[in-house]
C-alpha cells in the first residue's frame, strides 16, 4: 500500500517525494548515489546496497502514481570530486532504467559536481540552479534563485536539507522519521522534501540551529507543517513545527 498525504490540492506527500496530480509530475530528492565509495575512502567500510534500495523505491512509485515527469531535486550523487566509479555505473544504471518509464529531468544540487558527463551520455536535461513546470518551482536549495522566479512560483518545491524528527517513547528510546515541511512563503507554497537515500536518515529539525539553505533566510520554519509519510508507519500530519517542539519539549532554534 502506497501510503500518501495531500499538502495543498492537487498536490500529494509520498514517501521521500511530492507527487502533482494534475501535472503527473513526481519529484524526489538527495539520492547521494556513491555514498558508500566515499565512505570507504575515509576507511568506514559499507556494502554497496543502497542504491538497488533507492531504485527499488523510485520503480515503486513510478508504479503506484504513473507519472510523465520525474524531477530529481539535486544530489543524484554523493561525490563533491570528480564522479567515482560507483556513481558512474550506478547512476547510468538509474538513468536507462528511468528514461524507459517517464521524461527525467536532473536540478544540480552541491552535491552533482562533475555529473553533466554522465547525464550527457544518456541526453538528460540538467538544470542549474532550478527548473520550472508551469507555476511550480524546483531546486536543490544550495544556491540562492533569483527573487523574480521565486515571486512568480505558487509551489517552491527543494531538497538539500534532510528534514527528520525524532521522538522518544517512555522508556527513552528514540525513533527517528523523514519528514517533508510544508508551509508559506510570502505568496508562494514552500515544500522540503526529505532525502530519499537510506544512508541519509536526514536532521532532526528539532534541534537544528539554523536551515543550510539560503533560501530559507529568514523563513519562520516554526509556522511550517511536519509531514510524516512512512514506507511502513503510515501518513501522519503532526502540526506546526513550532507546537510540535514544544510539545516535545525542545526550544526553538529557528532565528
Amino acid at each position: 500500500m502506497l501510503y500518501r498525504m495531500e499538502i495543498i490540492e492537487g498536490m500529494e506527500a509520498v514517501p521521500y517525494g511530492v507527487f502533482i496530480g494534475d501535472k503527473r509530475v513526481l519529484a524526489i530528492a538527495d539520492l547521494h548515489i556513491g555514498y558508500e565509495e566515499a565512505l570507504l575512502e575515509s576507511g568506514i567500510h559499507l556494502p554497496k546496497s543502497q542504491y538497488p534500495k533507492i531504485k527499488q523505491k523510485i520503480i515503486y512509485l513510478l508504479e503506484e502514481l504513473d507519472p510523465e515527469v520525474l524531477v530529481i531535486v539535486g544530489d543524484i550523487k554523493h561525490e563533491f570530486a570528480e564522479a567515482s566509479r560507483q556513481e558512474w555505473v550506478e547512476v547510468l544504471d538509474l538513468l536507462d532504467t528511468l528514461q524507459t518509464r517517464v521524461k527525467l529531468h536532473v536540478v544540480r544540487g552541491n552535491h552533482d559536481n562533475y555529473l553533466i558527463p554522465i547525464l550527457r551520455r544518456r541526453n538528460v536535461p540538467f538544470h542549474d540552479p532550478y527548473f520550472v513546470i508551469d507555476d511550480y518551482l524546483f531546486a536543490h536549495g544550495h544556491k540562492e534563485v533569483p527573487s523574480d522566479v521565486i515571486r512568480s512560483a505558487r509551489v517552491i518545491i527543494m531538497g538539500h536539507e534532510h528534514p527528520a524528527i525524532t521522538f522518544r517513547d517512555e522508556v527513552g528510546a528514540k525513533t527517528k522519521f523523514k519528514c517533508h515541511l510544508a508551509g508559506k512563503v510570502g505568496n508562494s507554497y514552500l515544500i522540503i522534501l526529505p532525502a530519499i537515500s537510506p544512508l541519509a536518515p536526514g536532521a532532526d529539525i528539532s534541534f537544528r540551529s539554523l536551515p543550510f539553505s539560503p533560501m530559507l533566510r529568514g523563513v519562520e520554519l516554526d509556522s511550517f507543517r511536519v509531514i510524516v509519510v512512512d514506507e511502513e508507519a503510515g501518513a501522519y500530519d503532526f502540526g506546526f513545527l513550532g507546537d510540535l517542539k514544544r510539545f516535545l519539549g525542545t526550544k526553538q532554534y529557528y532565528q
